[in-house]
């Protein structure tokens, strides 16, 4: 276990120290920020549900740029792996100066697979995801199709608080194939036994643009699974 800590914080070392901050336009010139809110809830042993609420700046703290709305339905074939299908609508400003353009406009469904491992304190998550987008422009519709995977790493340093690491690559079924990559490095905070706290550095290229973006996250679980009876509680 000391040695995958170590790498993991060799990462996170890295990433942050390789950044680059030379602009070519005045997006990747500042650094953005996406705050989200998420909760799980479990229905039963096989269905949950996951609404998803996200704000993204192209500065700190203001200069709007997106507002992401979602709600997912879960099927847990087993403890660790889960289908998922969700509808998500997005209000996109695809301009960093401020402007009359109207936003694009997007719907999006998506259908997802989740495969989780755990190693001691090591938690390893595989996500792969296939998303139809339904783009509206202020001069015409289109119809984009893309699968993204995504493999996480989350390292427990104690009962509070933990390390997460993420890689995820996008594949476009349309023009430019690879369009865009995301790593992320952060900590979290167990706030609660049902609550977590997640701040960390986000590195996005997307479209040969090299973003550096601030995510901070809030998520919350709720269970409403009853209990099995057992001889002790008798």
């Amino acid at each position: 276990m000391k040695s995958q800590m170590r790498i993991l914080l060799t990462i996170v070392f890295l990433t942050l120290i390789t950044t680059n901050l030379k602009a070519q336009n005045p997006s990747e010139s500042h650094i953005g920020s996406w705050y989200n809110y998420s909760s799980h809830h479990r229905l039963s042993e096989r269905f949950s549900l996951n609404p998803w609420a996200e704000l993204r700046l192209y500065e700190t703290s203001s200069n709007y740029n997106l507002a992401y709305i979602s709600l997912r339905g879960n099927y847990h074939i087993k403890s660790n792996q889960t289908l998922g299908l969700a509808y998500a609508y997005l209000d996109i400003d695809t301009v960093f100066e401020f402007d009359h353009q109207p936003n694009v406009h997007e719907h999006r469904i998506y259908e997802q697979y989740t495969y989780n491992k755990t190693k001691s304190k090591l938690n390893i998550q595989h996500r792969a995801r296939f998303e139809q987008r339904f783009l509206d422009f202020s001069d015409r519709n289109e119809l984009q199709n893309r699968f993204r995977y995504r493999l996480s790493l989350k390292y427990n340093l104690s009962n509070t608080i933990f390390i997460n690491v993420s890689e995820e690559p996008f594949v476009n079924f349309q023009d430019q194939v690879f369009h865009e990559n995301r790593f992320y490095s952060g900590f979290g905070f167990n706030v609660t036994s049902h609550s977590q706290l997640q701040i960390g550095y986000l590195k996005q290229h997307i479209r040969k643009n090299n973003l550096n973006r601030i995510q901070v996250g809030i998520s919350f679980k709720t269970d409403n699974r009853k209990q099995k009876t057992t001889l002790a509680q008798l």
